[in-house]
């Protein structure tokens, strides 16, 4: 019986560690979009600043598999067209996203160094 108490107690400490609730500048980046939550956590991903009029943000990230990500965060000083960088992030979902095709993806820099 105390086995299965501490296996339940275990389980429910991993559940309640779980981090996916965004900040509230992300919710700035992406205030078209209800209920977002963090997904996929990258690390050091390579990737180019892309500069553009046309896009709400006005930049992107391009990884090296040519798929463009948001930069949402992304500090004033990478701002730069061209500029190689090495981030790291979560890319950010909701229910309503995850039959979506868009582009460039939600991400939200947490760290950011030149390549």
């Amino acid at each position: 019986m105390i086995r299965y108490f501490l296996f339940f107690t275990f389980g429910l400490a991993l559940l309640s560690c779980r981090e996916d609730k965004i900040s509230t500048t992300a919710s700035d980046c992406y205030s078209g979009f209800k209920g977002l939550r963090r997904g996929q956590y990258i690390v050091d991903a390579p990737v180019i600043v892309q500069m553009s009029g046309g896009l709400a943000a006005g930049s992107q990230l391009v990884a090296s598999n040519g798929v463009s990500w948001g930069g949402c965060h992304l500090p004033e000083p990478f701002l730069q067209d061209s500029l190689p960088i090495f981030v790291t992030g979560y890319f950010l979902t909701s229910d309503d996203l995850e039959g979506m095709n868009l582009i460039p993806l939600p991400f939200e820099v947490t760290s950011v160094k030149r390549r």
